[in-house]
């Protein structure tokens, strides 16, 4: 038995164009009073980018594509302070955003403040499950 060829049927029309609604690139972040802030939301300092120029991954030691990993991220609690974050590659940054990477094995004992500031904005509890997300 011989088929009849698919037959591609129209879309649903569309009556009206789509417009961007917001800038290809965004402008100064603003605050809610409307001053400059510097920063983008949830970005890093400019203490926290100083203090990872020139370190190397805490997991994998490369230099290049370093980026400050928040330990304590702002929407828990963190804040603005170069102990917040510490030198991540952005393959290991991911992996530890997304809960697949267990960072506390390389924290101690060259990172001991970091993860004491850490400590202070989660607690030692909250502190262990956002370290270890597998140990629970």
């Amino acid at each position: 038995m011989r088929r009849a060829p698919l037959r591609r049927s129209p879309g649903p029309l569309r009556r009206t164009p789509l417009l961007r609604t917001t800038p290809l690139r965004p402008g100064p972040w603003r605050t809610p009073a409307g001053e400059a802030s510097g920063r983008a939301p949830f970005g890093a300092s400019a203490a926290q980018r100083a203090k990872v120029v020139g370190q190397g991954c805490v997991v994998c030691r490369q230099t290049k594509g370093i980026t400050p990993a928040h330990l304590a991220p702002r929407s828990l609690g963190g804040c603005d302070h170069p102990d917040c974050v510490v030198p991540l590659c952005w393959t290991h940054h991911r992996a530890y955003d997304t809960g697949r990477l267990e960072l506390l094995p390389y924290l101690e004992p060259q990172w001991r403040d970091e993860v004491a500031h850490a400590v202070t904005h989660l607690g030692l509890i909250g502190a262990v499950r956002r370290f270890a997300p597998g140990r629970r």
